[in-house]
């Protein structure tokens, strides 16, 4: 349930509203059972003005971690309830022995010696009380303690407090001393402030600080203590949840934990440390070890930040048993059990590796672990132990024994296993018992949870007896996880279906399953020779390659094997040529069969997390990815195509129906990308949606290069998510493969292939756009974009393609395809306009058409038009800094645009509403900026003129003062706003929508009736000095638009999203352009 505040916020999951508390205003936001109040700032209230901010928010909320936050939970009640069982009963029977030993002695102590047990055992004399009442709790129950760290404003503590009824104390520290007094603030709004204790500090010294209390006095010891136990006020739990690395942190957190089992949650957020090559030194110093480059680095990052964790511990004879470890968006959750244990210490450097990886060549791996532990039979015969013994020299060479390229080192980093199995079911088996309500991720944890469990591969057999030890020993022998995308781009080939590459593995006998780190990922026990092997058949089989275009002394050469003499290994000293040859032939004889049905994936299907970073801190949501070979279940509005597949021999007919389902939960998108392979498919189906092959602007070669553009700022940042659970599939499920953006023209040249561009910053597509086709051999080639954004993306391909000196304009207009990831999507919306059916009838989404388009669109030349601006005039934006909002300018003369030029109502919407805090918001910003706006219902001094084509003929709009100036190219802002009804898709002609000063309740009016099919048009009304007044509806090639305002607030203009500040009498002139500067990809119905 979501309530929405002045601002019009909502969060999943979450209540948000105001209050006002000691004459102070705040936001409450409700998350699972607690609730926060956040001081409201000036871009949050409504009856403020967004440019007049002086300060931002005293303390935050983060939607997006509340999965993060759910999980946790979750994860500490698991942890507990198991934790509790154990101690509840050792409890019961040291209190009886007590008093056992009581009536036996008939209490004869003094009065001031007599002791005191708590209910856990620690003794107190009679004059002397526990230093924290509150931490101790009840006296009915053992005490159990959380310590969050760094709680800015406690939220995690006021959910552990509330939800988590076996919890006695949590402490919530802060460095912050007003988010200090927001935590008490908080624990008092929510009735907990006996149980939450609020500490003002740093974090580290409040952990050492428990050191000092390690030794009692003497008069206080606790005889029924064991010598080297627990100490009783260590912490049962600390959650560390920095920004950025918890690597500062683990030594005091080590020293603060109980050392019989206690829970330690680390989150880091550094994932450009942990996770990228680019900065070795730094995750050295933090971690311990080097990271690895390639697709698998997110889980090199989880073992990197273990393998710190271990480390730290093992000087204090203390080892660590990790119970889930998850890579989630762009931070790692780790979950891990202490103990004081010199025995399993020993095993650490045995389950420390470093990594030799070949990134640079075919991907490949080998690991080697710093020392042996050996299991051994012991010189009686019936029983076994550990030898710990150093290892042997390098497990590999110099050169990848795959493809002869050279090897690049990583690690240490820990080698055991990330998850407890038996942690995860328990975690799993009480997610039916929650209510969704107060975890409203749940979905999202059942399916993360759930591929985390799948993570797990046999280990080789042991014949040897099983011990205890066995335990300290363990080993994860199949680390890391591969993508059969990235292989076939080593060898320049279609990308084999996962089917069918799991398929091969398992005829062969290997096992193989999946990552959490990343969609479409295959984990197996199978070696690298045999991978190769099934690459090579695959290539054979499936998808030959031009071995013309491959070169010598490249990956893929020497893994094609088209060498007379394959010299993969270069290996001139351990192994002699007949034994490598004797051993390749080996795996050369090895009968690939590539069965789609035994690869299926029949497991329990668990949600995928998008790895995203999504700077407005709103939650991008989670994906899942199902197969299905129901047709009952498909739906019409869900089909994007239907591709026949050819039958094999003695093998009926069947189809591929592709379809996609979006749905959005408390502002939780979920995509659903099914592929379902059936033997029959109703003619009507057939008719409208089955195609034949992949179209031609999709299919790249010499004369054709694909795109593929992911605006990551577009909208409320959900398009990177997107291709990673959709797009990238559904392409790779008709073989086409990504490439790099650095990939050269030779190689964007080979068939079936695509070029990923993922957007850094702002001028990042501008960037692109530039480059394209404007110099040496690629001048004369052809481009499809397939462009993940809103009309932004489309208005900075307009302005940053640079037309190239002597060709064919026409010829080599890129093709523009549009999914429609931005906030009012208004160019898409307006060219598909006519292909959305009647009212009543069920429609597909945004995505749905934008991906049939895709797939069976038209490309048509996309008409623009030239604004050009006087001097001093420059783009405005607002960007966040460590001061505030500041606003950055660039002078400009000329934009091109394909959607919209306005002034005055319109423009300043645009402006006030593009902050981040708005954006966030999505659409809804609009309207909350609006209000602001209506209140004041400015009267814009300007001077409208319009004319034809021959600008010098120009008339003058009779009237000096205005509310809204608009010019449209297309129909429609948004789905359902139609701006324009006159306008038909791509029709190339200009139109000026316009009415002078009016309140704020009639412009509301204005709006609401283009909202309803655009009957805004000719609206007419009489104005307050008795003359009728009309909404302006006029076509024109040519428009001058001069502002005569003095306030710089008012003389904003914009173009396609893009603000532009005019000087004071300065004059916006808009013209239509002769020749189009892109093609856009349209529905074949509206080019026929």
């Amino acid at each position: 349930m979501a309530k929405e505040s002045k601002n019009g916020a909502s969060a999943a999951t979450t209540e948000i509203q105001t209050i006002t508390r000691d004459g102070q205003e705040f936001t409450e936001v409700k998350e699972g059972l607690a609730r926060i109040l956040v001081p409201f700032s000036a871009k949050d209230a409504a009856s403020k003005k967004p440019n007049d901010v002086e300060e931002q928010q005293k303390v935050f909320y983060n939607p997006i971690q509340q999965f993060n936050r759910d999980l946790t939970v979750l994860a500490i009640k698991a942890y507990g309830e198991e934790v509790l069982a154990k101690r509840r009963p050792a409890n019961a029977d040291k209190v009886a022995k007590r008093k056992r030993e009581k009536s036996d002695t008939g209490g004869g102590r003094p009065k001031k010696q007599e002791k005191i047990e708590s209910a856990e055992g620690v003794a107190f004399t009679a004059d002397t009380k526990p230093t924290d009442t509150k931490r101790d709790g009840p006296a009915h129950g053992p005490r159990f303690t959380i310590l969050d760290a760094l709680s800015a404003t406690g939220l995690r503590a006021l959910r552990y407090a509330q939800e988590l009824p076996f919890v006695t104390s949590v402490t919530a520290n802060d460095l912050s001393p007003s988010a200090v007094e927001a935590i008490k603030r908080n624990a008092e709004h929510n009735g907990v402030e006996s149980k939450v204790n609020a500490t003002s500090g740093d974090a580290r010294a409040h952990m050492y600080s428990l050191l000092t209390q390690e030794v009692p006095d003497e008069g206080s010891k606790n005889k029924h203590q064991k010598k080297g136990g627990p100490k009783p006020h260590k912490y049962d739990v600390i959650d560390l949840d920095p920004y950025g690395t918890a690597a500062t942190f683990f030594d005091a957190a080590l020293n603060a934990i109980r050392d019989d089992g206690g829970l330690l949650c680390v989150t880091c957020t550094d994932s450009g440390v942990w996770a990228s090559h680019g900065y070795p030194e730094k995750t050295f110093a933090l971690y311990g070890g080097i990271p690895v480059k390639g697709f698998h680095s997110h889980e090199a990052g989880l073992r990197l930040i273990i393998h710190g964790l271990a480390s730290t511990a093992a000087r204090y004879g203390l080892a660590i048993e990790p119970l889930l470890s998850l890579s989630i968006d762009y931070y790692t959750r780790i979950f891990v059990k202490v103990r004081k244990s010199p025995a399993q210490v020993k095993f650490l450097a045995g389950k420390t590796m470093i990594v030799y990886n070949c990134d640079q060549g075919c991907g490949a791996w080998e690991t080697q672990f710093l020392v042996r532990n050996k299991k051994s039979p012991n010189k009686s015969g019936n029983g076994v132990f550990y030898k710990h013994g150093l290892a042997m020299a390098p497990t590999t060479d110099r050169f990848c024994k795959e493809c002869g390229t050279k090897m690049h080192l990583a690690g240490p980093m820990y080698g055991g296993p990330l998850h407890s199995t038996d942690f995860i079911k328990k975690i799993l088996d009480g997610l039916p018992n929650v209510p969704d309500d107060v975890y409203g991720t749940k979905p999202r944890i059942e399916g993360m949870l759930q591929t985390a469990l799948e993570e797990f591969l046999p280990p080789p057999e042991d014949n040897l007896q099983s011990t205890k030890e066995d335990e300290y020993a363990a080993v994860e022998p199949y680390p890391f996880f591969f993508h059969p995308t990235s292989l076939a781009r080593v060898v320049h080939c279609i990308c084999p279906d996962e089917d069918s590459f799991r398929g091969a593995l398992r005829h062969l006998g290997y096992q193989v399953t999946r990552s959490h780190c990343k969609p479409g990922s295959l984990k197996t026990n199978a070696p690298w020779s045999v991978i190769w092997q099934i690459m090579r058949e695959w290539v054979r089989q499936k998808a030959p390659v031009n071995v013309s275009n491959i070169k010598e002394n490249t990956p893929a050469y020497t893994l094609l094997r088209l060498g007379k003499k394959d010299e993969a290994t270069k290996d001139e000293a351990v192994k002699s040529e007949s034994t490598k040859d004797a051993e390749r032939d080996e795996v050369d004889k090895l009968e690939v069969v590539f069965d789609k049905k035994l690869g299926r994936d029949t497991s329990k299907k668990g949600l995928i997390s998008m790895s995203t970073h999504n700077s407005d801190g709103v939650s991008a949501g989670t994906g899942q990815i199902e197969i299905s070979d129901d047709p009952s279940a498909l739906r019409r509005e869900e089909v994007v195509f239907i591709f026949k597949r050819s039958p094999g021999p003695n093998k009926p007919d069947s189809y591929d129906v592709v379809t996609l389902r979006e749905e959005t939960k408390e502002q939780e998108t979920f995509f659903t990308f099914l592929q379902a392979n059936v033997p029959n498919v109703s003619q009507s189906l057939l008719d409208e949606f089955l195609i034949k092959e992949i179209p031609e602007y999709l299919q790249s070669g010499p004369s054709r290069h694909v795109h593929v553009v992911v605006s990551t700022g577009s909208g409320t940042g959900l398009a990177l998510k997107f291709y990673n659970l959709v797009l990238q599939p559904l392409l790779e499920t008709r073989g086409l493969c990504a490439l790099d953006p650095s990939a050269g023209v030779a190689r964007r040249s080979i068939p079936n292939t695509y070029t990923l561009y993922i957007t850094q910053n702002a001028d990042s597509v501008r960037d692109f756009a530039r480059d394209l086709g404007s110099t040496g051999q690629d001048a004369a080639v052809q481009h499809t974009v397939v462009l993940l954004s809103g009309d932004g993306g489309v208005f900075e391909l307009l302005n940053g393609r640079a037309p190239v000196e002597g060709s064919d304009i026409q010829l080599n207009l890129p093709s523009v395809a549009i999914l429609p990831l931005g906030t009012g999507n208004a160019l898409f919306h307006s060219s598909h306009k006519s292909v959305y059916p009647k009212a009543g009838s069920p429609e597909p989404s945004p995505l749905v058409q934008g991906l049939r388009t895709l797939f069976t669109g038209k490309a048509a030349p996309l008409p623009s038009f030239k604004a050009e601006f006087p001097p001093r005039s420059h783009i405005v934006n607002a960007e966040k800094s460590d001061n505030g909002l500041e606003s950055w300018t660039n002078l400009v003369s000329h934009l091109h645009g394909a959607v919209v030029a306005s002034y005055g109502f319109h423009s300043q919407l645009v402006w006030e509403s593009d902050t981040p805090e708005y954006r966030k918001h999505g659409a809804k910003r609009f309207g909350m900026a609006a209000q602001e706006l209506l209140k004041e219902s400015h009267a814009y001094n300007a001077i409208v003129e319009l004319g034809g084509k021959d600008d010098s003929q120009l008339h003058k709009l009779d009237r000096d003062r205005y509310a809204y100036i608009l010019v449209a190219a297309v129909s429609n802002l948004e789905k359902t706003f139609t701006i324009s009804p006159s306008t038909k898709p791509l029709d190339g002609q200009l139109r000026l929508v316009h009415f002078g000063p009016v309140s704020g309740e009639k412009t509301m009016e204005i709006m609401m009736a283009a909202y309803d099919g655009g009957k805004h048009v000719d609206m007419k009304w009489i104005g307050e000095d008795g003359k009728e007044e009309r909404v302006g509806y006029e076509e024109f090639d040519v428009i001058k638009v001069t502002t005569l305002e003095e306030d710089a607030r008012w003389r904003k203009v914009c173009i396609d999203g893009t603000i532009v500040e005019l000087p004071q009498g300065g004059v916006m002139t808009v013209k239509t352009e002769d020749k189009p500067r892109l093609q856009l990809l349209v529905d074949r119905s509206v080019v026929a």
